[in-house]
């Protein structure tokens, strides 16, 4: 199957999938809402477990990747196919960026604040957040395209594991619910803190003389994205991304505060 295909298929069957778990979950709102519709994993993999159809009768259920071929080209090097991920990545930044100015972002925000002052004014709630659940499974579908084929080199239920669930929502809860912004933040801090702690971490304890074990340092960095969480929840509940925004209001009036 070509790569774009495969690409926009995999878009669209999460789609599918989202609209169909997302209706049970209509009743539900904020972290409750990411929760709820967390528990479709657990299907999903049961599914892709259980049912050999899904990996193509394979026996040990996990499907190889095709070599990546686009436009008689092949993407057979980490350069050429970290260059794909990121043009894929700014041309869906720009359509999602339109998307939030367009009506659709408009109804969205608007039930996002108070859904019932939203169903007064007009908007049907039920297919604005349908349409929610589609578009944001679409994108989900299709990062795990890219996922599989840039990265894993393979399709199988262990690649897609509820830590990666996990880490997903760390990204959103930390960068900022509801920002696009937030999302590049929160991704960018998630992949950076456990570097910079593998580096910060032996460096104080050569400092202070007191021997780090390897297991140690993930069980610190485990420590600081719970920290972090909790701290973003009360804090700051709209993450780095309303942090970005004060610092940029505070260096545009900066030294002259009046």
């Amino acid at each position: 199957m070509p790569f774009l295909l495969a690409f926009i298929l995999g878009g669209g069957v999460a789609a599918l999938v989202g609209i169909a778990f997302g209706l049970p979950s209509l009743r539900v709102k904020g972290f409750y809402l990411a929760v709820a519709t967390l528990a479709a994993q657990f299907f999903v993999l049961w599914c892709l477990t259980k049912f050999s159809w899904f990996s193509n009768d394979s026996p040990s259920g996990v499907i190889s990747a095709p070599p990546l071929e686009m436009f008689w080209f092949e993407f057979d090097t980490p350069q050429s196919k970290y260059l794909l991920v990121l043009a894929i990545v700014v041309i869906m930044f720009i359509i999602g960026k339109n998307l939030v100015r367009s009506a659709t972002g408009r109804a969205w925000m608007a039930v996002r604040d108070m859904d019932v002052a939203a169903e007064v004014i007009g908007i049907p709630l039920v297919r604005t957040k349908l349409i929610a659940f589609a578009i944001s499974s679409f994108y989900c579908g299709m990062a795990g395209a890219l996922y599989a084929f840039c990265y894993l080199g393979t399709v199988e239920p262990d690649g897609f594991s509820l830590e990666l669930s996990f880490r997903i929502l760390f990204m959103v809860i930390i960068g900022g619910v509801g920002s696009i912004l937030g999302n590049f933040l929160g991704a960018a801090f998630i992949l950076l803190l456990p570097i910079a702690l593998d580096v910060i971490l032996p460096f104080v304890s050569g400092l202070l003389n007191l021997p780090i074990a390897g297991s140690t340092v993930s069980h610190i960095q485990l420590m600081v994205f719970g920290a972090l969480i909790i701290f973003f929840l009360v804090v700051e509940p709209h993450g780095l991304a309303r942090l970005w925004q004060i610092g940029k209001e505070k260096l545009r009036l900066w030294p002259f505060p009046h």
